[in-house]
């Protein structure tokens, strides 16, 4: 064994490059999430095909979001919204469920076609407008476990003027959906505009 062979690698450690003092900030350019909340007005926003996403008519609706990139709180999330879509369907109103999947992957995770519309929203487009995803503010930076650019949940009650009658945003994936809340904001709704 020569000796030029067991001190080729003497200084492993070393960095060649040098290592800056001032690391640039994270959040220098950092536009953080502003969920929109009651009493503004939803978007409007229309599908590729042409037409609007929503038809309103006179009944209210409930707009949910949704991604299976949540892990075990997708799962137990969406087992919520297929519970939700009865009680929200016997208040007299409709739910809407965007996700961040397209059909074909939406279709793999969940082979039974639910009870409620879906629509995908995979550039998410119409969650940047309800303010509910910035690619400068992750959900992976906040909440362990997911990995995926994706939106926060969130649920909102919409009247037939678009105007927002109850938010429920859930930043840190920690709460269940409000039903009794949801329910209740729907009848107000339908009281207001009998």
């Amino acid at each position: 064994m020569s000796t030029a062979s067991s001190t080729l690698y003497r200084y492993a450690d070393f960095l060649t490059e040098p290592v800056p003092e001032n690391f640039p900030s994270p959040n220098r350019n950092r536009v953080r999430i502003n969920p929109l909340e009651r009493g503004a007005y939803f978007p409007e926003v229309s599908l590729e095909e042409g037409g609007r996403l929503f038809n309103l008519g006179t009944q209210p609706l409930v707009v949910a979001f949704y991604s299976w990139h949540w892990n075990a709180y997708g799962d137990r999330y969406f087992a919520e919204l297929q519970q939700l879509q009865a009680a929200v369907e016997a208040a007299g109103a409709k739910l809407v469920v965007i996700s961040t999947e397209d059909k074909k992957q939406f279709k793999a995770i969940h082979p039974t076609s639910p009870a409620f519309d879906i629509i995908h929203d995979t550039q998410h487009r119409i969650a940047r407008k309800a303010g509910i995803y910035s690619e400068t503010d992750p959900i992976w930076g906040r909440v362990s476990g997911v990995n995926e650019d994706v939106p926060v949940p969130a649920v909102y009650v919409l009247s037939p003027s678009s105007e927002i009658n109850f938010a429920f945003v859930d930043h840190y994936l920690q709460n269940s959906l409000p039903v009794e809340k949801i329910i209740a904001a729907i009848g107000n709704q339908l009281a207001i505009s009998a």
